[in-house]
């Protein structure tokens, strides 16, 4: 942990407080005709937008515009003076706008060559691609590629008449209302009835593939996929659960999905996992993957975040991007409520955990800063753990805070009330309020307003003869005057006799587990309960509600009992840990046994970690049985944590995984790994292996990891080799690091 006067400020030279724009006219639409030439990366544009006055008249209108040729500005086919300077394009309205009087502009123009916002991928000798044209337009890039209000704060409908060569696709946002051949150019023309930011405007032209996956939801919504030829199977692969994913938001937040159709478009070289475009979210194609990657990996996680979006971030837009959490932070958890309904409550919980761990990973390592923060040079800086990952876990927390039925009709209410608007934080409070009558004021002050987290210690102690369990609670963090100690309800539960195993899926009490409610407001707080009898298991915050850095400190027997029986996922993986670093028989004993009968992978994972972690023989033992788990990503984990290790033994086993596991992550994992070993045998295998073609080099990304860890000169050119421009990115940015490592 760094502490508090050691992490780095949040806010980088510059930053300042920012404040949306000011408004002199609701801009009503902006209709886009667009002929892009991917070979030339030009796209020949005529931008029509409509504005309506707001109270007092408008002279003139600056709108940001970077980097565009522009050749014309006209008003009812006259020509309107215009400037373009500071990336501002300046109009001047002759007439002047009358307060709530509409008119309509056309701008011509020219990108050439943009340096943001459209993305040209052109085949080149070294690097041989289907050419394509996608645009990117968040934060603020709609701006170079078309004149606008750049801000999430203005929406407005839209339309697009897209011109390509014959028999190639384009794809913008809303209805497909015209598809038509005219000579040797295809024209598709698109309308978005419903408001959207400009930041959601989207333009993606190429020879893509058309996959449609039937209707989805209670107006029968049209869905579609588009990749590039000979992508089909694998976009079936990624891309299916989508229909069900619609279905199954549209239950939990009660207002049916709301544009005319959906489409997912895979394009290369995309600088995001995706884009929620309005109606058309754009993919990187990475997402799209083989049979054998379908083993252990899947698209759904990134499939339901920006289906997500398309209520939180689309429908319901952030009034200015320091309240951007209520696009990113509701989509992220609504890929664990995705996971929860098709996978299972255990995998929710996992999900929700490794959120909660990187956004603890981020405040450790990098800097600390509430949800809500308005200081910022670009926007871009606020897409962070602490708004994606943080952002999901709060709203775990509230879920917990308020029971599902409440905290689901809240969200309804939210979804509801603020459709086609822009939201603020106040208005989600506000509809958990109405709904439910709760003040969570004080809940969004601490956790979204406010920074940090607790850092907890948990102990038990039984004194047999007074009857009396004593449960201790010690914050950890930084406390003084100005970090003053946090303050939150806590659940603990007492169970009587251990469960033989963890059942699965379970939320409510244990048949006889006695729950209590702790009121924690001091750094060390001290519960003593009266028991008929000692507890067997002890269950601190069983629905892993709290935002909070918690470590177990049972001991070994009641760690192990909760290894072995409590029915959270989290409370597992934290009694793993502590058991990894007892070491005792009872710990070594439990966690052997736990490969063999527990029931969710995620809790093996988190336990070969903190095996590894060890660095003892008990543990290498341990592992080296992991390694032939069913659940390939127990195998991941252990061939990670196994490099923690230099033997015969171990290299061997990594030797096999790497030529016979089925799986390309747990042979990925086992390269790594065994250059970390430096047994002999490692160089021809490592790069060997480096020279195989696998799902997005995963592989030989591996490989070229295992290799940078020998200390062996050999591997340089190797590693150099791996680098090239023709080969996968992923074996590329791996081989970058490679040769620092190398060096």
């Amino acid at each position: 942990m760094i502490p508090a006067d050691r992490r780095r400020p949040f806010e980088l030279p510059g930053a300042e407080p920012r404040y949306g724009p000011d408004k002199v006219v609701d801009v009503e639409h902006i209709d886009l005709h667009v002929t892009p030439n991917i070979e030339r990366a030009v796209l020949e544009v005529r931008c029509t937008t409509t504005v309506r006055a707001l109270d007092e008249p408008v002279e003139s209108l600056e709108l940001d515009a970077v980097d565009l040729d522009v050749r014309a500005v006209e008003r009812d086919g006259r020509t309107l003076a215009w400037r373009h300077r500071d990336e501002r394009l300046e109009i001047r309205l002759d007439p002047p706008l009358s307060p709530g009087e509409e008119t309509s502009f056309v701008v011509t123009y020219r990108v050439d060559h943009p340096r943001h916002g459209v993305f040209f991928i052109r085949s080149t000798s070294q690097r041989p691609r289907v050419p394509h044209v996608w645009t990117q337009c968040q934060d603020t890039y709609a701006r170079y590629w078309f004149p606008c209000f750049d801000y999430p704060h203005e929406k407005q409908t839209t339309s697009a008449t897209i011109v390509v060569r014959k028999g190639e696709f384009a794809l913008s946002n809303g209805a497909l209302v015209e598809r038509k051949d005219d000579g040797d150019a295809t024209i598709f023309r698109y309308r978005q009835d419903v408001p959207h930011s400009t930041y959601l405007v989207t333009l993606v032209a190429g020879p893509f593939v058309e996959i449609a996956q039937g209707t989805a939801g209670a107006r029968g919504v049209p869905v579609f996929a588009y990749v590039l030829p000979g992508r089909e199977a694998d976009a079936q692969r990624a891309f299916g659960n989508t229909p069900r994913i619609i279905e199954f938001f549209e239950r939990v937040i009660g207002t049916p999905y709301p544009y005319a159709r959906y489409s997912q478009i895979a394009v290369s070289d995309f600088i995001f996992g995706g884009m929620e475009n309005t109606s058309a979210t754009t993919q990187t194609e990475r997402t799209l993957h083989d049979e054998t990657a379908h083993l252990d990996f899947s698209s759904d996680p990134l499939v339901s975040h920006e289906l997500a979006h398309q209520w939180f971030g689309d429908l319901l837009t952030c009034r200015d991007w320091s309240q951007a959490w209520l696009n990113e932070g509701f989509a992220t958890y609504f890929e664990c409520l995705w996971r929860e309904e098709d996978l299972g409550y255990d995998e929710y919980l996992y999900d929700v955990f490794v959120s909660l761990e990187r956004y603890l990973d981020e405040d450790r390592r990098r800097y600390r800063r509430p949800i809500v923060f308005n200081r910022y040079r670009d926007p871009i800086e606020l897409f962070d753990r602490h708004l994606y990952q943080k952002g999901a876990a709060v709203l775990h927390m509230l879920r917990g805070e308020l029971g599902d039925a409440r905290f689901f009709r809240s969200i309804a209410r939210y979804v509801a009330q603020n459709a086609q608007r822009n939201v603020e934080t106040i208005d989600l409070i506000r509809a958990v309020e109405e709904a439910t009558g709760r003040n969570v004021r004080a809940f969004f002050d601490r956790w979204v307003f406010g920074s940090g987290h607790p850092e907890l210690e948990c102990r038990v102690a039984w004194d047999d003869r007074r009857k009396i369990a004593t449960i201790t609670i010690d914050q950890r963090q930084q406390i003084d005057a100005e970090h003053p100690a946090a303050v939150f309800d806590l659940e603990i539960g007492f169970v009587q006799d251990e469960p033989e195993r963890p059942s699965i899926d379970r939320r409510a009490p244990l048949s006889n587990e006695r729950r209590v409610r702790v009121h924690v407001e001091r750094a060390h707080e001290t519960v003593a309960v009266a028991l008929e009898r000692e507890p067997k298991l002890v269950r601190f915050d069983p629905g892993a509600f709290l935002v909070g850095d918690v470590t177990y400190r049972l001991g070994a027997n009641l760690a192990a009992a909760t290894l072995r029986g409590d029915p959270s996922v989290v409370a597992r993986i934290r009694a793993a840990r502590e058991l990894a670093e007892d070491g005792s028989r009872v710990a070594r004993e439990t966690l052997a046994d736990a490969f063999e009968r527990d029931p969710f992978w995620g809790v093996l994972e988190a336990a070969a970690g903190a095996l590894g972690r060890t660095r003892a023989p008990w543990a290498r033992a341990i592992l080296l049985r992991a390694i032939e788990h069913a659940h390939p990503k127990v195998r991941t984990a252990a061939a990670t944590a196994l490099g923690n290790f230099r033997d015969a033994e171990t290299s061997g086993a990594l030797l096999k995984s790497i030529e016979k596991d089925p799986s390309y992550f747990v042979a990925a994992a086992s390269c790594a790994s065994l250059g970390k070993t430096r047994d002999a045998r490692a160089f021809e295998v490592l790069a060997a292996t480096a020279q195989r073609t696998t799902w997005n080099g995963t592989v030989e990304a591996g490989a070229v990891a295992g290799l940078a860890e020998l200390a062996d000169p050999r591997a340089v050119p190797v590693i150099i080799a791996a680098a090239a421009p023709s080969g996968d990115d992923t074996l590329r940015c791996a081989s970058a690091s490679a040769i620092a490592r190398a060096a």
